[in-house]
C-alpha cells in the first residue's frame, strides 16, 4: 500500500461515537480514508483501503464488529484490525495521539 503523509483531528464535536468505548468515526486522510475505533481503552485508527488487491483500492466499511471489503468479501476485526475471513494482512495502521479533548491521526 503506498505511503501517503497526512494529519487529521477529531474532536467530540466532530466525532461524538468515538468518545465512547466501542465507538468509530470514519475521516479523512490516508489513502482510501480512515476508520477511527475506540477499543475502551486506546483510539487506534486503520486505512479503509482494504489490503485485498490493494491496486484497486477498495473502500472497505464497518459492519458492526468487522470491516467488510464488499468487492472481494474479505472482513478484518474493527477491534485489531486482525484478518477474520479471506484477507491475509491486517488493515494498515496508523499513528494516534490525544492532546487535551483532541485526537490527533498521522502517519
Amino acid at each position: 500500500m503506498p505511503n501517503v503523509t497526512f494529519q487529521v483531528t477529531l474532536s467530540q464535536g466532530s466525532s461524538p461515537d468515538l468518545y465512547r468505548p466501542g465507538g468509530w468515526a470514519y475521516a479523512d486522510g490516508g489513502v482510501c480514508g480512515l476508520i477511527v475505533y475506540n477499543d475502551g481503552g486506546n483510539v487506534i485508527a486503520y486505512d479503509r483501503c482494504s489490503t485485498v488487491n490493494i491496486q484497486q483500492r477498495n473502500r472497505v466499511e464497518v459492519n458492526g464488529f468487522e470491516v467488510v471489503d464488499s468487492a472481494s468479501g474479505a472482513k478484518w476485526l474493527l477491534l485489531d484490525g486482525s484478518p477474520a475471513h479471506i484477507a491475509e494482512c491486517h488493515l494498515k495502521p496508523y499513528r494516534v495521539s490525544k492532546s487535551g479533548d483532541f485526537y490527533k491521526i498521522y502517519n
